[in-house]
């Protein structure tokens, strides 16, 4: 599998425009409706359901939607049963829609899910007018004069960035510091690459 898309619950921007084609599109429980509003059909739902609208359920039972519904009381979220689903799946690129701006631990679960379970993936999550970057490889397609930032998990061992407003050349990065907030592409590729360290970019649309 290539290209699936997930849909998750709460806020959800996205419109059409931004979003290609897919090979397979799962919905997180009230993602589902986002899915329909946006003329895409889910290939999968899951969710323990306590959110979704009767009337998109049963529009799903009719559309002979797969649904996988989980228990409501467990010790992973819906999002990351979905994610791990897809990861599962030998995807190569996901992209994550829904679930801005909502409740804080949620806008974090679903953050700290994706860097848990990333492998071999490009990750990336439409937030509004934002997108969050989880790369698979050194170099990454930006944009020129595109304002990014790098949020680190970890310490970072050995960063190197090219093509940018301020490089680096293999430094260490203590977690929690603040130096690679606000920087800005100087050409359409930026090159990011690290020896040890996990990393997200968070890249103006």
């Amino acid at each position: 599998m290539k290209n699936a898309l997930i849909v998750n619950g709460g806020q959800n921007s996205t419109v059409r425009d931004q979003l290609q084609s897919f090979d397979f599109i799962i919905a997180v429980d009230s993602g589902a409706e986002h899915v329909y509003k946006l003329f895409l059909k889910p290939d999968l739902i899951v969710g323990d359901l306590d959110s979704i609208e009767e009337k998109t359920l049963e529009r799903a039972k009719k559309d002979k939607i797969e649904i996988l519904e989980l228990e409501e009381n467990k010790d992973q979220t819906d999002f990351e049963i979905a994610l791990n689903y897809i990861i599962n799946k030998k995807c190569e690129n996901i992209t994550i829609i829904g679930g801005e701006y909502g409740d804080i631990d949620h806008l974090f679960g679903t953050l700290f899910s994706i860097v848990n379970l990333q492998n071999n993936e490009e990750i990336i999550w439409i937030h509004g007018n934002q997108k969050i970057l989880f790369p698979n490889s050194s170099t990454i397609d930006i944009g020129t004069n595109k304002k990014f930032s790098i949020l680190h998990f970890t310490d970072l061992v050995g960063l190197e960035i090219s093509g940018a407003q301020w490089n680096l050349d293999k430094e260490d990065i203590k977690f929690g510091f603040s130096r690679l907030l606000r920087n800005k592409s100087r050409n359409q590729n930026v090159n990011i690459s690290v020896q040890e360290g996990k990393f997200c970019l968070v890249i103006d649309s």
